[in-house]
């Protein structure tokens, strides 16, 4: 029986037996391969069960086209979403479709979507709130095929998703932008823990109380890095753009808020602004730090190393945070739409939605699997606390900067932190920035 089935796969998958014909009646197969019936029946499941070929009463055994799906992600994915965990269960569910991950950098350059799905790379790719809002600028979009969206996705990822009426991407998981903090040094220090009426200047103030020269920070916060902090400042600062049709970005706000985050890195207690995001990290898995501007995707690398907990974000005059997603999105000229179709379909199924919410802390994007289940792994005591503060989330797209815009307003920070620029020459800068934003949407009738 065993020469038989690897006989069978051989002839498979070297194409003696072309996807959509049929192998030979059981009959002929036993007397051929001289073994019984009952053990021609355990072959041919065996192959099934491989997704080789499909058993259908009364016809015969269909040859199976055994199709590859190239799925482009960062590899943080591995974390944020067990995505072995997924893979190892879509492989399972549907063995004629290989999946086959090909990391891709994150500090790729702004055309991602449109360069790396448009060049034949993927048949499915790993979208964000950055790459999406970059491709939807553009008018880029078309490359992606459109998925219907679950009945149960939150209110506003399907606001961040829906163009036209249409989403070019299905979201797994999202997550604010939060206050991570180690209780224990709260105590130690005989100070409250961090709550939803926390300003900065509380912060700054406990942060001080909380550094131990030499030994311990109290807080951290990558401004410099990336697009997904400084703008929460900005946003908190910022006149609330959600309902006013005419509004536009202000220079005057913009420059407030850089010069605010400088003043938060520059304060006393507050990690050096030069360490990366993963020292910053490491500095408060070994309790070196007592509080992290962070994600719900990032506590998936703290584990149980230290006790910690999270807060909401503390503001300045409003209190609002950034709202983060990642999701998949289909190439429309895929050769394999069809399988490439079923593996995004599979991954924010209700099946594949609980996997992420029992072994993560990432945030699923259903919200039926958000409430069905709890986290396996150790969770932070106020886990739940991302449901309370739905109403402080803002995103980028609502407040009117382009993909462009954003790269260049945070080009400045540095330069200002630094300062070899001063107040008078940002805010002409951004001035500047703004006005070339307003005259590229006009004349793109945007």
């Amino acid at each position: 029986m065993n020469e038989m089935i690897a006989a069978l796969r051989r002839d498979i998958e070297s194409g003696v037996y072309a996807p959509g014909s049929f192998l030979p009646s059981e009959e002929r197969l036993a007397e051929q391969f001289e073994v019984s019936y009952k053990s021609v029946a355990k072959a041919l499941d065996q192959l099934a069960a491989e997704g080789l070929l499909v058993k259908i009463r009364r016809v015969g055994s269909k040859v199976v086209k055994k199709e590859t799906v190239h799925f482009g992600f960062h590899d943080t994915m591995y974390r944020d979403v067990d995505l072995a965990s997924l893979l190892a269960l879509f492989h399972q569910e549907h063995p004629h479709i290989e999946i086959r991950p090909v990391a891709i950098s994150q500090n790729y350059a702004s055309d991602t979507i449109d360069d790396l799905m448009t060049s034949g790379r993927f048949d499915v790719m790993m979208t964000n709130h950055i790459y999406y809002q970059h491709a939807r600028e553009r008018n880029r979009l078309n490359v992606l095929e459109p998925v219907r969206l679950a009945d149960d996705t939150y209110p506003f990822l399907r606001e961040e998703l829906l163009v036209d009426g249409v989403s070019y991407a299905l979201p797994l998981v999202f997550s604010p932008v939060i206050l991570a903090y180690n209780p224990e040094h709260f105590r130690e220090a005989g100070l409250p823990e961090p709550d939803s009426g926390w300003t900065w200047e509380r912060m700054l103030e406990a942060a001080a109380q909380l550094t131990k020269p030499g030994g311990r920070y109290g807080f951290a916060a990558s401004f410099l890095a990336g697009n997904n902090r400084w703008p929460a400042i900005w946003m908190q600062l910022a006149s609330d753009p959600l309902h006013s049709s005419g509004w536009r970005p202000e220079a005057e706000e913009l420059a407030a808020a850089l010069t605010y985050c400088c003043g938060l890195m520059k304060a006393d207690g507050v990690v050096p602004s030069f360490l990366d995001v993963s020292t910053m990290q490491s500095l408060f898995a070994e309790g070196k730090l007592s509080m992290l501007m962070t994600t719900y995707f990032l506590l998936n690398g703290l584990g149980d190393k230290i006790p910690y907990d999270i807060a909401p974000l503390p503001y300045v005059t409003k209190p609002r945070t950034m709202l983060l997603w990642i999701g998949l999105s289909i190439y429309r000229k895929t050769a394999v739409p069809e399988a490439a179709r079923t593996f995004v379909e599979f991954m924010s199924s209700p099946e594949a939605q609980a996997v992420i919410r029992r072994n993560t802390l990432s945030i699923p994007g259903s919200a039926v699997a958000a409430g069905a289940s709890e986290p396996k792994v150790h969770k932070p005591e106020r886990y739940h606390l991302y449901r309370e503060i739905i109403p402080s989330y803002r995103s980028h797209r609502q407040y009117g900067l382009s993909h462009e815009t954003i790269e260049a307003v945070r080009e400045l920070l540095p330069l200002l932190y630094s300062g070899l620029i001063g107040d008078a020459e940002l805010r002409v800068r951004l001035a500047e920035l703004l006005d070339r934003q307003e005259a590229e949407r006009t004349a793109s009738g945007g």
